[in-house]
């Protein structure tokens, strides 16, 4: 598929596409095969999700803002109305690790929107061994 052929989608479709956790480019493909193992590229167009060395760093950001997020939206009254005892601290560290979990898949797949939204130009193809590095020198 032609990065021509396929219009960068926008607004409702994109949000669609992320919250289904399905490849921002053509809403077909899985970001991933596994709860926690993501797909290098999509079955459908093959475009790679992975653009460059560190591209998930974007996406790190991300978990940790929502799973924080969350956790402070949800434990935070709990500790102003029972006080910090230690059943509540207890709970409050298990839910974040649970909040954490949840939102693990969902911020890969909307920093992977954004970035595609921001960003639409083509991913670097695959390389022949699957690993992603093209054999191209590697800059520091």
């Amino acid at each position: 598929m032609s990065e021509q052929s396929a219009p960068r989608p926008r607004g409702l479709r994109m949000a669609t596409r992320v919250l289904k956790l399905r490849c921002p480019r053509c809403g077909c493909g899985k970001l991933f095969r596994s709860f926690f193992l993501r797909a290098e590229q999509c079955e459908h167009c093959e475009w790679r999700y992975e653009r460059e060395e560190g591209y998930w760093v974007g996406g790190s950001e991300v978990h940790m803002f929502a799973s924080y997020g969350l956790s402070v939206v949800i434990f935070m009254p709990l500790l102003i109305i029972f006080g910090p005892t230690p059943a509540v601290q207890a709970g409050a560290i298990l839910g974040h690790v649970v909040c954490s979990l949840l939102v693990f898949r969902y911020s890969r797949s909307i920093f992977i929107g954004i970035d595609y939204f921001l960003h639409p130009g083509p991913a670097p193809p695959a390389a022949a061994d699957g690993h992603g590095d093209a054999g191209g020198p590697r800059t520091p």
